[in-house]
């Protein structure tokens, strides 16, 4: 027996009623519940709270690039590339002097799918049954899984696209000459390429169903590759367009196929202007954190880590090379600078770069405690996502009783308007929906 979209109770087309009266309600019931007008609240300021800690993560991680180079006695090192669609840069280890021929074979590509065409990106899709759609990454230890939920409230192609950025995944409907698809992106590298399953409502099962020979609603327009590299003839693979380790003491940034040769000179020359470029860096990241800053925000941490690392340099020996501390702030003497590397550039290069005293270095350790491998904007930013699924898994649930609830309402009032006896009151005056809302 067929089972009416908005009843479940009562065989499909049962109701009597017009058809857009029961999204109608259940958009209404929805809007009014205040179970979900808290998980909404609180689905905003956990990404508030996401939104601020990215911000200051990209800061950091600006900073990083930047200096990382600086903290490893690099000071005084050049980077040279022949060749276009090849970029490097000094990281955080020691570069040796020396040229490297690089061949870029294969860029790092993510996976692109496609629905099929749609005559209409907001007709709704299916019944509206509750419907989970499944993304799926990787294998063991790396396996990744993200649950969008569908209903009758978000069954439309913008509104499934709506929900999957909500989860946190790269989605959004495209207009082509025919209608509509739903393009969904995924993460460079081979090991990212997505597994999509949905669960409950046919129409969608049909849409999101995905087969490499081509079958199901789903297409791959792009496939996931990791970019392939060889340095001196040695082969390096990587799953994104950035290699840190192919080069010690570079980051190779990957724009397109082909062959260049990189050098690593020495050049007491550049250390005047990485000196400079260091405190540009530094300034804008202490105008970034003053930005960012607020009660709830780390950017008063970070700043009070940043001020403890600048009082454990003697102001003597970077006002001797030109460094002026102002507050917050770095300043720099040119004249006074060039001064002091041509007196010593050994001695400069060692007030930035010693490891663990070195002010780049002491500045960089700090912001790889906050962004690096566990650092602390990192969990934090992975425990608000989790959070933020799991106010998604407490939405669904109430969203599909809030359904329920509006069908059995539906009900009521087709068996009031026949003149049966309901569960909200005897066989008298007819119920209306303006008695339901009530």
């Amino acid at each position: 027996m067929n089972i009416n979209a908005y009843n479940p109770y009562a065989p499909a087309g049962s109701t009597g009623l017009p058809a857009n009266v029961g999204p109608a309600l259940a958009k209404a019931l929805l809007a009014r519940n205040p179970e979900l007008q808290k998980i909404d609240a609180q689905v905003r300021s956990s990404d508030a709270r996401l939104s601020l800690v990215g911000t200051l993560a990209s800061a950091l991680a600006e900073f990083r690039a930047g200096s990382g180079g600086l903290a490893a006695g690099n000071l005084g090192k050049a980077v040279s590339v022949s060749g276009a669609g090849l970029a490097a840069k000094l990281n955080a280890g020691s570069a040796a002097a020396g040229s490297y021929q690089v061949s870029v074979e294969q860029l790092a590509t993510a996976q692109q799918l496609s629905t099929k065409t749609l005559s209409s990106k907001d007709a709704p899709l299916g019944s509206g049954a509750p419907t989970t759609i499944k993304v799926e990454t990787g294998s063991g230890a790396d396996a990744k899984t993200v649950s969008v939920r569908i209903d009758g409230s978000n069954n439309t192609l913008e509104g499934i696209a709506k929900a999957m950025r909500d989860a946190g995944l790269d989605a959004k409907v495209l207009k082509q000459d025919a209608g509509y698809v739903l393009s969904l992106n995924g993460q460079t590298g081979a090991a990212n390429t997505m597994r999509v399953s949905a669960s409950g409502e046919p129409a969608l099962q049909a849409l999101f169903s995905y087969g490499a020979d081509g079958s199901g609603g789903l297409r791959q327009t792009v496939a996931a590759s990791d970019a392939r590299v060889k340095v001196d003839g040695k082969l390096f693979t990587s799953s994104t367009n950035q290699l840190d380790k192919a080069i010690a003491g570079l980051t190779l940034s990957l724009g397109a196929t082909g062959t260049s040769e990189v050098k690593v000179v020495g050049d007491n020359a550049k250390i005047a202007a990485n000196v400079k470029d260091f405190v540009k860096a530094f300034n804008t990241l202490g105008e970034q954190l003053e930005k960012a800053r607020s009660a709830q925000s780390p950017a008063g941490a970070i700043q009070a880590g940043i001020r403890s690392a600048l009082a454990e340099i003697d102001p003597k020996q970077l006002a001797a090379i030109g460094i002026g501390v102002n507050g917050d702030k770095l300043s720099v003497d040119g004249a006074r600078l060039e001064a002091a590397i041509a007196a010593d550039p050994g001695k400069v290069n060692e007030l930035f770069g010693k490891s663990g005293s070195g002010l780049a270095a002491r500045l960089v350790a700090l912001v790889d405690k906050q962004i690096g491998s566990g650092g602390e904007l990192v969990q934090e930013a992975r425990s608000l996502q989790a959070d933020r699924l799991e106010l998604q898994e407490q939405k669904a649930k109430v969203t599909e009783s809030v359904n329920r609830q509006a069908a059995l309402l539906m009900y009521q009032a087709e068996q009031s308007a026949a003149g049966a006896g309901t569960l909200l009151g005897g066989a008298g005056r007819p119920m209306s929906l303006f008695d339901i809302l009530a």
